[in-house]
């Protein structure tokens, strides 16, 4: 009997702890929310949140990062490329001038290979 009431008394302040915890998070982000959505200028000098860049665009776009690096003719090297996951990779390049052939379609075998 006793450790059933011990057990109690240890299960019910980890719960009110978890319980208020989710409940904070829930609170601070719908908060937050509301903030975006009436443009509260206070948010760029709030010691609480870290901003990082600062987008103007119409609602409902989506922006996506690309960046485009060219090297001169001739040279060999790396470009940086930030893959879709954060990570960056160094992708070797060698910058000749080359023609465009036109490659046929793998997912159509009706289509029969160019001549070149």
């Amino acid at each position: 009997m006793s450790s059933a009431i011990v057990g109690w008394l240890v299960v019910i302040p980890i719960s009110i702890g978890v319980s208020w915890l989710i409940w904070s998070i829930w609170d601070n982000n719908r908060k937050l929310d509301a903030r975006l959505a009436t443009g509260d200028m206070e948010l760029l000098s709030s010691s609480s949140y870290k901003i990082t860049e600062i987008v103007q665009a119409p609602a409902g776009s989506s922006i996506e990062k690309s960046t485009n690096q060219t090297l001169p003719p001739g040279t060999t090297g790396y470009i940086q490329q930030r893959l879709p996951d954060g990570r960056v990779a160094m992708i070797p390049v060698k910058a000749m001038s080359q023609p465009i052939q036109s490659v046929h379609s793998t997912m159509h075998t009706s289509q029969p290979p160019p001549k070149l």
